[in-house]
């Protein structure tokens, strides 16, 4: 690909270019800069060796063209170009177009790939484009406006992505575009075929880049102008305006964020602290002082330039695909909305914005990849931190936490070794906590949270609530005075600190503890009753697992067993697969905590979408149509058999039952069969335990598995419903992508419908039917599941108690009867208006 390198007598206007051309072609173009000189007593000018510097680090037979200032940028240029090796010097070309028309203009050409030629014709021509813009800036509506600037940031483009639509937007958003609504947004332009960028005063921004969105400083109220240029910018506005009117993502009513706080005067006891009240609840112990160790960056010049971009695009690889699952597995623990923040992450560490800055780094200066991220994450904290949002200025953090991952891959740790590691029960004291360290904990193990820094809603507070930690924030400097092991105590709901408690001040807060603990408990104690309708029906009532560490909070909301255990996140995050042994260790584990409750272990649910890092697997350009599930398992007997073999060891001393995801045909049953027998006479050769006879079921997730019911029911004792995949397949849109994101529910007449068939054709066949989507949580649904004839709801287990309560409630005739009704309906819109009333 042609290269591009700008010459300017001044560093900061040559990096100002740089982040224009940047919103344009998003990393897509190789780009370097010689801006400036070294020496601090005269740093305007230009350096020949710094201009040849550049050129090498782009350089391509295809071709480099250099745009200069003024002046002496032209001599140095020149001077560059005879230092070049002679066959060198021929691929290279000086251009006389403007600097910044000229360079976005070239990017764009190069981009798109043109030739050397066209490259050069569009950043001679590049003051028309510019004229052509200011010509149809006459017809907008308010001159001067952030339109103006959204304008001036699409025309460049205009010549290769064609004329650009305009779309104005007033931010709804209490708290404007803050990470996670920024991340939607990000990800939504990302999916069309348009180059999207946002204008907010003069500031303009690439739609998909998640740091320069959320460094526009947009806030509640203010003007967003998004321009769309391309095949499908007419789409990419339809969709990002259904955004923007669904609040971003963000609930209707956001709380106001607390200023972040740090004491600035003593307290009459200056052992009596206070802070951010940032999760309710009283809590007192000993205390675990976490204190962070961040790798130690030295910088290495000279550094082979080619390994050390290789390394530092596995080190991101590889922390991308670390959170992935950790935003999983967060969302199982806590819910959709507090996940997000993992979206948000994602995207931070993948921003071209900062791999570009790290990658000229190395390719310029020569460093290894350590110091080079490090510059680029701390320049880009340092945008945020520039924000005068607080609010904004706070996700600094977050580039710092997802930044540090990174440094950790590269400097050769293991990335589980970040984080408090708490063995006993304590109150966990830190400066502050990132929210990647709150997803490593084990919540049961945490008393409480104090921090030094921090506020309401900063993320970390955020996982705290949704965790059910008690939690006070931004005390201020005190971890000089506090010893592991030393006794301390909180009030999360007064944002109150004991550093040195006596007897009756732990008294006291025991008692006022125990009243809150009393209110709580109230509101589960109903919660661990069974789930009996007005009229005597029984529905059993069951949580959804990732793993044994979820089994104590499933049973303190009042589980009744485990209607879903999700096994794929013992393969995820790491290189090889688990071992036989260690499988049965952790089902066992599992079965052993719920103490003879029911437990469905469903196998491996990984493919395309979710790849396993071990297991060399194709493209898939669709993955969600792919190789997933019983499909993916199938065809690797050498990681399935195993699996099955530990269930079903385990199955001998539990009341264990096997469960296959995504099964669309007879055939496939058949062929586990004939896997579990392989597996049965292994077993009886080795003189194992196993349960010959374990219940099978499978989950309803396709649109054949709906339609072949009937059949299917012959060879199962068991259907799970599945709401989530089904809806998304039955309505043939994919529930990650925001533009078609309200088709995506299970409350469209045809998911419904498809509900209604699957449990027809178990009742005749005399098997049982669960729910284990979202859709069972959901308390506005209980009575159309109950009267559609759904026997057991298996749910995350925060949903639990609300739903036990709905149950109460009902009468199975009556639920009939409404479901009856809404069979009828042809909205979604309908059915849930009906639901609600």
């Amino acid at each position: 690909m042609i290269g591009l390198v700008l010459v300017s007598h001044s560093a900061i206007l040559a990096q100002g270019v740089v982040e224009i051309v940047e919103q344009m072609v998003q990393g897509r173009v190789p780009l370097a800069t010689a801006g400036g000189t070294d020496n601090v007593d005269a740093p305007i000018g230009t350096d020949p060796f710094k201009v040849k510097a550049a050129i090498d680090a782009v350089y391509s037979e295809d071709g480099v063209v250099v745009l200069i200032d003024l002046g002496s940028a032209l001599m140095s240029a020149e001077t560059a170009l005879e230092l070049l090796p002679d066959e060198r010097q021929a691929h290279v070309v000086l251009c006389g177009a403007p600097l910044v028309e000229g360079a976005v203009a070239a990017a764009v050409r190069i981009m798109t790939g043109g030739s050397l030629q066209e490259v050069l014709d569009d950043a001679r021509a590049a003051y028309a484009a510019k004229n052509v813009q200011l010509t149809s800036l006459l017809h907008l509506p308010a001159e001067g406006t952030a339109a103006n600037a959204a304008g001036a940031a699409a025309g460049a483009a205009a010549s290769a992505a064609g004329p650009a639509l305009l779309l104005t937007i007033v931010v709804p958003n209490r708290l404007g575009l803050h990470a996670r609504p920024a991340a939607r947004l990000v990800s939504l332009a990302a999916q069309y075929d348009a180059l999207v960028t946002l204008a907010h005063g003069t500031r303009t921004a690439a739609a998909t880049s998640m740091n320069q969105v959320a460094t526009l400083g947009v806030r509640q109220g203010d003007l967003l102008v998004v321009s769309a240029a391309g095949p499908q910018a007419e789409d990419a506005l339809d969709a990002i305006e259904a955004l923007a009117l669904d609040n971003f993502g963000d609930p209707i009513v956001v709380t106001e964020p607390a200023a972040i706080i740090a004491a600035t005067s003593e307290p009459d006891d200056p052992d009596e602290l206070s802070g951010v009240a940032a999760a309710e609840g009283i809590a007192f112990g000993a205390a675990f002082v976490y204190r962070a160790q961040l790798p130690q960056v030295e910088e290495i010049v000279g550094a082979d330039a080619v390994h050390e971009r290789r390394r530092l695009e596995q080190a991101i690889a590889a922390v991308t695909e670390h959170l992935q699952s950790v935003r999983i597995n967060m969302l199982q623990r806590v819910g959709a909305s507090e996940a997000s923040i993992f979206d948000a992450h994602l995207l931070m560490v993948r921003d071209t914005d900062l791999l570009q800055s790290a990658l000229q780094e190395i390719e310029l200066r020569r460093v290894n990849a350590e110091a080079a991220w490090q510059r680029a994450i701390q320049a880009m904290a340092n945008r945020y931190r520039a924000l005068p949002d607080p609010y904004m200025a706070r996700r600094a953090d977050d580039i710092l936490d997802v930044g540090q991952r990174v440094l950790r891959v590269l400097s050769g740790a293991s990335q589980d070794e970040t984080g408090p590691l708490l063995t006993e029960a304590a109150i966990l004291v830190a400066h502050e906590l990132k929210p990647s360290d709150l997803a490593r904990v084990e919540p049961e193990l945490v008393l409480g949270i104090i921090t030094e820094l921090g506020s309401a809603s900063d993320h970390s507070a955020i996982l705290a609530r949704a965790l059910g930690l008690p939690a006070v924030t931004g005390v201020g400097p005190f971890l000089g005075r506090v010893e592991n092991g030393q006794i301390l105590a909180l009030d999360g709901s007064a944002g109150c600190v004991w550093l040195t408690p006596d007897a009756e001040q732990l008294a006291e807060l025991e008692r006022k503890g125990e009243r809150w603990a009393k209110e709580r408990a109230s509101a589960k104690q109903s919660a661990q009753r069974p789930a009996v309708m007005r009229d005597g029906w029984r529905i059993l009532v069951e949580a959804n697992i990732n793993g044994p560490s979820d089994v104590a909070q499933a049973l303190d909301q009042g589980a009744e067993g485990v209607g879903l255990f999700r096994t794929e996140y013992l393969f995820m995050d790491r290189v090889t697969p688990p071992s036989e042994q260690e499988q049965v260790e952790t089902y066992r584990a599992v079965a052993l905590r719920l103490k003879g409750r029911p437990l469905v272990v469903r196998t491996l649910d990984v493919g395309g979408d979710k790849p396993l890092p071990y297991i060399r697997s194709a493209y898939e350009a669709n993955p969600f149509l792919g190789q997933r599930g019983l499909r993916y398992s199938l065809d690797r007997p050498a990681v399935f058999k195993p699996q099955l073999r530990a269930i079903l060891r385990v199955a001998a001393e539990h009341p264990v039952k096997l469960m296959f995801p995504m099964v669309s045909t007879f055939d496939e049953l058949v062929l586990v069969d004939a896997l579990i027998e392989e597996a049965c006479a292994e077993l009886q050769a080795e003189g194992l335990p196993f349960d010959d006879d374990i219940a099978r079921g499978i989950m309803i997730e396709t649109p054949a598995a709906v339609m072949a019911a009937d059949y299917l029911a012959r060879l199962v004792d068991f259907f799970s419903i599945g709401t989530n995949d089904l809806a998304q397949y039955m309505m043939a849109a994919d529930r990650s992508n925001a533009a078609v994101a309200n088709l995506v529910t299970a409350f469209q007449p045809a998911v419904i419908r498809s509900i209604h068939q699957v449990v027809s054709a178990a009742q005749k066949a005399g098997i049982v039917v669960s729910l284990c989507g979202e859709l069972a949580g959901d308390p506005r649904a209980t009575a159309l599941l109950v009267g559609l004839g759904i026997n057991e709801l298996s749910m995350s287990a925060p949903s639990i108690p609300a739903v036990k309560a709905r149950v109460r409630q009902l009468n199975l005739e009556q639920s009939q009867r409404l479901a009856s009704e809404l069979l009828t309906y042809e909205s979604a819109t309908d059915v849930e208006q009906r639901l609600s009333e």
